[in-house]
This record gives C-alpha cells, structure tokens and sequence, in this order.
C-alpha cells in the first residue's frame, strides 16, 4: 500500500486483496493470554497483535498509565484510537509540529473516544489518584488506513447478523457481560461459534463471514467496544484530534440494529 503524501487529495474506495489463507492465528484472547509489555508509564496488555493473530497490520490491547506518570512526546508515531475505560488524564497534541508551541489539551476520562492520527507529536498523562486504563487500536499500516472504535450494548440473546467486509479488519472487545463472535472458517465454509470472556478481544479478518452476539437469552447485557482498522479511508492526511464522548457510564445505546 503506497502512503498518499499531503495535497494529494482524497483516496477512492479500492477493495483490498484477498489473503490466503484468510487467517491463520487465534480468533479469541482472553486477557490472561495477553502479551504483557511494561513501559515507564505503566503497561500494555496486547491481545490482538502479530503474535497472537499473525495480522501485523495492526494492534488491540489494553492500557495503562499509573498515578501521576506520563508519556514522553512520541513523535512519527502511528495512528492511534484510544477509549478511556476508567480513570482522568490529559492528552496533549502539537498539531502543528512544532514543540515549542502550546498544546492542544483534551481532558481524559471515562467514555472519551480520542483518535491521534499517524505522525502527529501527542503525549498522555495521568492526572489522578487512580490508574488510567484505555482500550488501544494501533494501526501499522500508512494512511488511509485509519483506526477507530464504538462502543454498543448488545441485551440478551441479541446480536447482528453474519457479514463480511473487504476494506477492514476489526477486533471484538467485551467489557463486561456475555459475548461472543460466530466467524467461519478462512474458506467461509463452515461457521463457528465462540465465547468472548470479558476484558478479552476476538478477531475478525477480511474477507470471512461473522457476527457478535450476547449468548445469554436471560442474562445480562454485553457491553462490548467494536475496532475497526479501515485501509481505505477517504478522509484528510493532515494531522488531527478526533474527539467524541460517549454517555457519562462509558456506554452508548442499545444496539439499534439488533436481531436475534
């Protein structure tokens, strides 16, 4: 994938080639599974990574920043969505390039979505008593691939029907509640069903049918976050701030599309 350099306008929707095989790693993490990597501002709990899906383009896991610890300002880096589970910080982003001048401050706290796109100087820390823990999508891939989340509630024994997509890779995160991901197989000939423990992640390659879905008829609901790494994004390749609140729990709506 050639990266489309500034002023060269928008990308056309092109549907990526097929794999094969269309996967070849583990559609379920649970977090115990998880790649632990421990930095100076705390840790990152990989579940959806090189390692464990054999997909290097991208990766979901979940982070850490410990009380009062903060990143240094990484530069050149990778886009990044980032959901706030729990705890307050700021995200600090240079938006146009240049150290020496302020800042944009985002307030961090529960339910904020922020998205840092690829190459733009940001930095995180820590501002309160408690650990500050977010839900990470990394993608490696160049623009115009474009990483983001959605946060949903799926109420018992609801979820949405098989699919496929030809321009995304995506990762199924349960954050509390019953889930789980039915996905067929890399021929898209046999269909299988699986339980997504909650604080782990599911993957969902291109190309293969799947669905996610609360197994529990009378149960409660799952409350998942859907990431997503779309690789032919049509929008700008200018450094920005994506910013968006979900309700004051974290969550939003009831999954409208709901079927059973």
């Amino acid at each position: 994938m050639m990266p489309v350099l500034p002023g060269e306008g928008r990308v056309p929707y092109i549907p990526l080639p097929r794999k094969k095989p269309a996967y070849s790693g583990r559609i379920v993490v649970p977090r115990e599974d998880g790649i632990i990597e421990r930095h100076e501002f705390g840790s990152f709990i990989k579940l959806l990574c090189k390692e464990t899906t054999a997909d290097d383009t991208f990766t979901l896991g979940e982070r850490t920043y410990e009380p009062g610890m903060a990143t240094r300002p990484i530069e050149g880096g990778p886009s990044e969505a980032i959901h706030v589970l729990e705890g307050r910080g700021v995200l600090r982003a240079w938006l146009d390039g240049d150290s020496r001048s302020r800042p944009t401050e985002i307030p961090l706290g529960p339910g904020l979505e922020v998205i840092v796109t690829q190459n733009l100087r940001h930095a995180i820390e820590n501002q309160g008593n408690t650990p500050l823990v977010a839900l990470v999508t990394i993608c490696h891939a160049d623009y115009p691939a474009y990483p983001h989340h959605y946060p949903a509630i799926f109420e018992p024994g609801k979820g949405n029907t098989l699919h496929m997509h030809d321009n995304r890779i995506e990762g199924f995160y349960v954050v509390s509640g019953p889930g789980s991901i039915a996905i067929a197989d890399p021929e898209n000939t046999l269909v299988r069903d699986f339980v997504v423990p909650p604080r782990g992640a599911a993957y969902k390659p291109m190309y293969v049918f799947h669905r996610q879905y609360n197994h529990e008829p009378d149960g409660e609901p799952c409350y998942w976050i859907h990431s997503m790494v779309v690789y032919t994004h049509r929008g700008s390749r200018m450094p920005q701030l994506h910013v968006r609140q979900h309700g004051a729990d974290g969550k939003t709506p009831i999954w409208e599309r709901s079927t059973t």
